[in-house]
């Protein structure tokens, strides 16, 4: 055999020469083949161009394989990153625990000494207000409702330091420390304002008699559930408005009451109030309509009703 019969497994194998001399393998390698539309890029056998597109599909198959592999180590890594462990003992982690519990009890009672004041002033103006139940004081009502607001003034000064004692952006985290003394305070100013002009306050209104905001998004405000709470609450006040009235001789409150809280009870019917306490609290209105259309009809049995229309006119 000639010297180039001798080279004959490095050439088949495409190896140069000079690799072969440095160990490299010398069994045959097989030659990639590209395809492009059917036809390889060596011209093509028979048993290659069978299936067209072959090597096309073959590339696409492994650059997606390829592709998910190097995204999943990477999202592997990602993962790995974000939920390594802190390491702490238990003791640690309970001290840290108990320090939140501390900091969090800590604005509670802020929040508690604060709401004692307005549960105080509230009885003050509450017992302010009563005195119209009381035969004198239907002639005193402007007096009473001015001395009414002046204690709302402090009412304005002690929500205001309410609303530094707790985050702004956390008020339904302690809304169940103030809720009751805020529906009184609504039921408050509603009751002032029936008396002073015999209408319904808007919740704007409360809000500037209260010092505090309408929308939710400026931080302290009043909630839409508070005020229907104060305003039901006004509702059973005026029934008893009603009967004290007539007793003091006023015929004519009766049926001005009867004719609002009718209005009111209209206005009721048009909410779509779920199964909670407002619903419960709302159950109760039709109590106190039932109570003064009985004060109503008493008048009209025994004719005060014409005497107080013909008083008015």
């Amino acid at each position: 055999m000639g010297p180039a019969c001798r080279l004959c497994p490095l050439l088949i194998g495409g190896l140069p020469f000079p690799q072969a001399a440095s160990g490299a393998a010398l069994r045959p390698q097989r030659r990639r083949t590209r395809f492009f539309g059917g036809h390889s890029e060596r011209g093509g056998t028979a048993r290659e161009s069978v299936r067209p597109g072959v090597g096309l599909k073959r590339r696409r198959h492994h650059h997606r394989q390829h592709h998910l592999y190097r995204h999943g180590r990477r999202r592997r890594r990602r993962r790995q990153t974000l939920t390594a462990p802190v390491i702490m003992s238990v003791s640690e982690m309970f001290i840290t625990l108990q320090g939140v519990l501390t900091a969090d009890q800590d604005i509670r009672e802020e929040i508690r000494k604060v709401v004692q004041t307005l549960e105080q002033t509230a009885r003050e103006i509450l017992t302010v207000l009563q005195g119209v139940h009381q035969g004198s004081g239907f002639q005193d009502i402007p007096k009473k409702c001015q001395k009414a607001r002046e204690h709302f003034g402090t009412v304005k000064t002690q929500l205001a330091s309410l609303k530094n004692k707790f985050p702004a952006d956390q008020y339904y985290r302690f809304h169940e420390h103030w809720r009751f003394v805020l529906q009184r305070l609504v039921f408050l100013a509603a009751f002032v304002v029936y008396l002073e002009t015999e209408t319904l306050v808007t919740r704007e209104a409360v809000t500037e008699i209260l010092g505090i905001e309408a929308d939710r998004e400026r931080g302290f405000h009043l909630d839409i559930e508070d005020y229907l709470s104060g305003v039901l609450t006004l509702a059973s006040e005026l029934s008893r408005l009603a009967v004290n009235s007539v007793t003091a001789g006023d015929y004519s409150r009766p049926l001005r009451i009867s004719a609002f809280i009718n209005e009111l009870d209209s206005g009721f019917r048009l909410l779509n109030l779920k199964n909670d306490s407002l619903r419960k609290r709302y159950d109760g209105l039709k109590y106190d309509v039932k109570k003064i259309e009985e004060v109503v009809y008493d008048l009209s049995i025994r004719g005060l009703n014409k005497e107080a229309t013909g008083g008015e006119k």
